[in-house]
């Protein structure tokens, strides 16, 4: 069986994008799932999942080795018959995403995704490997449910000081200060805390799959 894990954090702050996109996939054979958190321990062998959360994809990775994962932006791609929207040749800023340095598929996936769209991908210097923002979530602490569900990557990040806590006033200064270097006037993110982020620092960040799904009903 092939799911979808929809991301409890997309789905909250993307309702109707998500209900848009639980409808795509259920006419391509997908059958939404629920918070990975729970399908973890429901995935039988032979069992695959689509995603689009940088912490979906590192709870399944420690939890189900097993379970073959790629990505929804993949998953587009492969669609011949998608209905991609045009923006009209627009130039858009690509944020890279710190979680998904070691994942050059989806990072290439999301660059194709925007050409497919009629949109300019414009790259930063820190992109693809080399990429050093998760917005607000290397300033927060990490959270007892990932220090339960996915120990080893805490332990990961925690050895590469990846994670500063600082309080709200330095998390926003901070996201000023990245956003500064963005020269388009919007920026596609595929992260939510990176969204969060470009958000906080006051840039027009949008997430790739609202781009995506805009004008489908």
């Amino acid at each position: 069986m092939l799911y979808y894990l929809p991301s409890c954090n997309f789905t909250a702050a993307h309702k109707e994008t998500s209900r848009i996109i639980r409808q795509y996939l259920s006419t391509r054979g997908v059958e939404t799932g629920g918070c990975c958190r729970m399908m973890k321990n429901r995935l039988q062998p032979g069992d695959s999942v689509v995603q689009n959360c940088q912490n979906c994809t590192w709870i399944m990775q420690e939890n189900r080795p097993d379970i073959a994962q790629t990505s929804l932006y993949e998953f587009l791609l492969a669609d011949e018959t998608f209905p991609w929207p045009d923006y009209h040749g627009e130039r858009i800023t690509v944020q890279d995403c710190l979680r998904a340095r070691e994942k050059p598929a989806e990072q290439r996936a999301i660059r194709t995704m925007l050409e497919r769209m009629n949109m300019v991908p414009v790259e930063l210097t820190e992109n693809y490997e080399k990429a050093s923002f998760c917005g607000t979530w290397r300033y927060e602490p990490v959270s007892p449910a990932n220090l339960r569900d996915e120990p080893e990557r805490c332990a990961w990040v925690e050895e590469r000081g990846l994670i500063t806590p600082v309080d709200p006033a330095e998390k926003q200064r901070l996201m000023q200060e990245w956003v500064k270097q963005y020269e388009t006037d919007r920026v596609a993110v595929y992260c939510n805390s990176c969204l969060k982020g470009v958000l906080l620092g006051g840039a027009d960040g949008v997430h790739v799959l609202d781009l995506a799904f805009a004008g489908m009903k």
